[in-house]
Formats: C-alpha cells, sequence, structure tokens
C-alpha cells in the first residue's frame, strides 16, 4: 500500500521501532524528573527551574548538535545521545534520592544529548527513505511519535504507583537501551561530508543554504513568530482560563489529551493523502490551530474546547510533516543536520521563551487579547506566505539538484 510504502524499508522499520521506543523513554524520563524533584522536597518554582534547564540546554546546543550531525555518522550519534540518556535514567534509579541540585543536572545533560538526537534522526530518516517513501515514513514517525507521548506518561504514571520511583527510572534506562540496540542495527547509507570547516563556517553554510530558499526562509520565521505569539500563549492560557470558565482542571487535561489525539489523526491523513500543492495544504492546515485559542474566548461548555483541541492538533501535525519532508527533500544531505537544528530551534526550541512570555502579556493586555491576538496571527500570516516563490509547492523553481547524492 502506497500509504505505508516506507514499512517495506527493513533499515525504516527498525529505525521506527528505535524512535517509539525513545519518545516513550524521554515521556517517561520527564515524569520522572517531576516525581523526583517533588519527593526531594521541589516546590512550583523549583520544579519549574529544573525543567526549564532541559529547554535552556536544548537551545544552546541544537546548532552544535546540527553541524556535528552533517560531520559524523548519525546513527552513531543518535546512539550515543541515547545512551548517554540511558545513564541519566539509570542515575536517578540509585538508592539514593536526588536533590533538586542533582536533578537539575540531569535535566541539564539531558537537554544536550536531545539537541544532538533532533537534527541527527532527521538526517538519518533522510538516508534511510528513498523517495517514494518519504511522506509514508515521516507520517509514520508522527504516529509513533504521538502514541509515545499518550502512552509514555501514563506508563511511567502506572509503574511509580505499583512500584516506586527507582523502578520507573530503571525501565526507563532499559528503554533508552534498547533504543541503542535498534538503532546499532541500522545500516546507515555511506555519505560524503563536506570538507571540514570551522563551527562557524558551518553555521554560515546553512544558514546560507536557508537564506538561498525564500520559502525555507519564510517558513522559519513564522515558525518562531508562530510559536512565541500563538503555541505558547494558548498552551499557557490553556489552564487558566478553562478552570476559571468551567470550574475544573479537568478541561485542561482533556483538552490536551484531545490535542494528542488530533496529531495522531493529522499522521493518519497524510499516510492516506498525496496533495499535489503541499505548500497549500500544509499553510491551510496550521491556520486550523486558530480553533484553539477561539474555543477559549467563545466557547460556552467544554465540549467545543475538545473538539477544537483536537482540529488544533491534526493541523498542527499535517503542517510539521509535509514541512519536514519537505526539508528531507530540497535540502542537500550535507547540510540537512544544520537546517534541522533551525528549523526545530524555530519550530519547538523557543517555547520556553515564549511561555515566559505570556505572563507579563496578559498581565499587561489581558488572556482575551493574547488569545486573539493568537487567533488573528494564525488566520492571517499563513495566507500571505503563499505569496512567497516556492511556498506553494514547498519547493524552490528551477533549484539545483543534490550534488552529494546518498549512496542506497
Amino acid at each position: 500500500m502506497k500509504g505505508v510504502a516506507a514499512l517495506a524499508n527493513p533499515r525504516f522499520r527498525l529505525l521506527l521501532l528505535g524512535q517509539t521506543a525513545a519518545v516513550m523513554g524521554e515521556q517517561m524520563f520527564a515524569v520522572a524528573i517531576t516525581v523526583s524533584v517533588l519527593r526531594a522536597g521541589g516546590d512550583a518554582v523549583s520544579l519549574g527551574l529544573v525543567l526549564a534547564a532541559r529547554g535552556v540546554t536544548l537551545v544552546a546546543f541544537l546548532p552544535v548538535g546540527g553541524v556535528w550531525a552533517d560531520r559524523v555518522p548519525r546513527r552513531r550519534l543518535v546512539m550515543a545521545a541515547y545512551g548517554a540518556q540511558a545513564l541519566l535514567a539509570g542515575a536517578l534509579a540509585l538508592p539514593a534520592t536526588p536533590s533538586i541540585w542533582g536533578a537539575a543536572a540531569v535535566v541539564l545533560l539531558a537537554g544536550v544529548a536531545e539537541a544532538f538526537v533532533r537534527p541527527a534522526f532527521n538526517g538519518l530518516l533522510r538516508g534511510v527513505l528513498t523517495d517514494d517513501e518519504r511522506v509514508s515514513g515521516r507520517s509514520l514517525v508522527g504516529v509513533s511519535i504521538r502514541s509515545g507521548i499518550m502512552a509514555g506518561p501514563a506508563v511511567c504514571v502506572g509503574l511509580i504507583a505499583a512500584a516506586g520511583t527507582r523502578v520507573a527510572c530503571a525501565i526507563t534506562m532499559m528503554i533508552f537501551a534498547a533504543t541503542v540496540v535498534a538503532l546499532r542495527r541500522v545500516t546507515e547509507p555511506r555519505r560524503t561530508p563536506a570538507p571540514r570547516a570551522s563551527f562557524a563556517e558551518d553555521i554560515r553554510a546553512g544558514v546560507a543554504e536557508a537564506r538561498r530558499r525564500p520559502w525555507v526562509r519564510a517558513i522559519l520565521v513564522f515558525s518562531a513568530v508562530n510559536l512565541v505569539f500563538v503555541l505558547a500563549p494558548t498552551q499557557v492560557l490553556l489552564p487558566v482560563v478553562s478552570t476559571a470558565a468551567f470550574g475544573s482542571p479537568a478541561v485542561y487535561g482533556v483538552a490536551l489529551t484531545c490535542y494528542g489525539v488530533g496529531g495522531l489523526a493529522g499522521g493518519l491523513v497524510t499516510l492516506a493523502w498525496r496533495p499535489r500543492a503541499v505548500g497549500v495544504v500544509a499553510l491551510t492546515a496550521i491556520a486550523l490551530y486558530a480553533a484553539a485559542p477561539l474555543s477559549l474566548l467563545l466557547a460556552s461548555s467544554p465540549l467545543p474546547v475538545f473538539v477544537a483541541y483536537a482540529v488544533a492538533g491534526a493541523g498542527v501535525e499535517i503542517y510539521a510533516i509535509h514541512w519536514e519532508v519537505a526539508l528531507q527533500r530540497e535540502i542537500p544531505d550535507r547540510l540537512i543536520g544544520r537546517i534541522s537544528s533551525f528549523a526545530w530551534l524555530c519550530s519547538f526550541g523557543l517555547m520556553p521563551f515564549g511561555q515566559a512570555l505570556t505572563g507579563p502579556l496578559a498581565g499587561l493586555a489581558g488572556p482575551d487579547a493574547v488569545l486573539g491576538g493568537a487567533a488573528a496571527v494564525i488566520l492571517l500570516v499563513p495566507p500571505a506566505l503563499l505569496l512567497v516563490r516556492g511556498m506553494t509547492h514547498f519547493r524552490t523553481p528551477g533549484d539545483i539538484p543534490d550534488a552529494d547524492p546518498v549512496s542506497r
């Protein structure tokens, strides 16, 4: 079947298996850290600072991870990063209860490891998949990620309730170790990395590649604006506004679950549908996220909020899959690690800064104004982006073919 063509690729199947395990491990690790901090006597402030440490190191090291993903074998880099996360999870499983500072140190190192995983995995995925397998492969990865995000916390909470935090951390360590074993069996296609240059020159080469393609440059800028002024404020204000409007924090949890289910549905849609004008479809899909802030402004009962978050999750996933597939198709292999690190930084890495900015903005203008502004941005900017050259198909007209094709 065309929708799952990538499953016929044995290297991709191993990569997908490893990614599924890794996402579950990452989610379990986050829950275990949270419980460890609270049991060490931490409060909401200390917990927030510990969790923010991951975001700080992730943002700081993502460009470094992108450069090294283009310099060294990507499979080995991903294996090393997940191996490091296995050791960090194992450290939490030791008999001694970690202090708050110890947990913060673990999170800092985990953020560094994750910064190397993101660009290297995207580069590895590019090399493993053929052109005909890219959409189905990335869609299946999206389904895997959404499934892990939903299952990981539930599994970890169940393990903690049944056997304690240390057992949950030990199992998390084994899951990361299983990821390394699965990736060890993936044969990475041979490639010829670009001649080694200085770190600054490598970063400049990545920036020059993004600037050479107007649609890539425009999406990177849009991603950062969307993250800071749309996604982050809507996430931060969801528990505040929904609890005030409906009198129960349960609406917050159910809405997030619906968002995850919507994302899963979006991944399934991309498996079955191959649009010609992928840029038009992707930007139309991301505009559907306006349903989330508008539901918080207008809904008189929880049900419309749940439906809106499901629609928003589907739209974000459809957009993300087509955007990432376009990068894998259009960006030369020698630069995909750096471009992926830029894309991930703009799309997700700046989230802590957007979240921190939301409070002051809501204090100055009020939550309704912030949510209304978020809806306006996500409704108005994507259609305007279609005027950028190459945006309708996520492809630069008359582009230069990749000079360093991957050997398969």
